[in-house]
């Protein structure tokens, strides 16, 4: 007699788990097992060495960018050596800080600095690093930027005074890129 192959598969199947020759998965532990906290990011410390005259897109030129778990001297070391003479090193000013948290606690994470001075009416354009833009809670303006103009991850944008110890609302961990400028 044959038995045809779709019923013979199947048969095969429940009668070997009925002896217990197949696998089954183990029963859950009677105590639940500790639950493990998510990690948490470790603390990048970024530098940014900007132009002032606004390229085709709007933004300033991007003359430098690095970060570094050590410090924010020493991303600004890597993001100033790259491909420009020790002499025109010298010529960057500190336009903002961002900080992780409120009341510009938690360190600063993100520093960008000029290469033509302070700021002006015009001032200069930035953009975050994706990490740093989903951190930042308050920063604080130097050398003349005493405004600046957020756009949000959520896009939502607005304009306020520096410093600005707390972003609030849409911009609290959500600063896409921001206009730093004097008025």
């Amino acid at each position: 007699m044959r038995i045809a192959r779709r019923i013979v598969g199947p048969v095969l199947a429940a009668g070997l788990a009925l002896t217990g020759s197949v696998a089954v998965a183990p029963a859950a532990p009677a105590t639940p097992l500790p639950s493990r906290p998510l990690p948490i990011p470790a603390v990048q410390y970024c530098a940014a060495v900007l132009g002032h005259a606004p390229g085709a897109d709007g933004r300033s030129p991007m003359l430098g960018r690095a970060c570094s778990a050590d410090s924010r001297e020493d991303a600004l070391a890597q993001a100033d050596g790259v491909d420009r003479p020790a002499e025109q090193r010298m010529d960057r000013t500190l336009l903002l800080e961002e900080f992780k948290d409120v009341d510009y606690g938690g360190g600063v994470i993100y520093a960008f600095y000029g290469d033509a001075g302070g700021c002006d009416a015009s001032g200069y354009h930035l953009v975050n690093y994706i990490d740093v833009a989903l951190s930042v809670s308050s920063m604080k303006g130097y050398n003349n930027c005493n405004a600046v103009h957020l756009w949000s991850t959520l896009s939502a944008e607005k304009t306020m005074d520096l410093p600005a110890p707390a972003l609030g609302g849409n911009f609290n961990d959500a600063v896409r890129e921001l206009q730093v400028f004097h008025r």
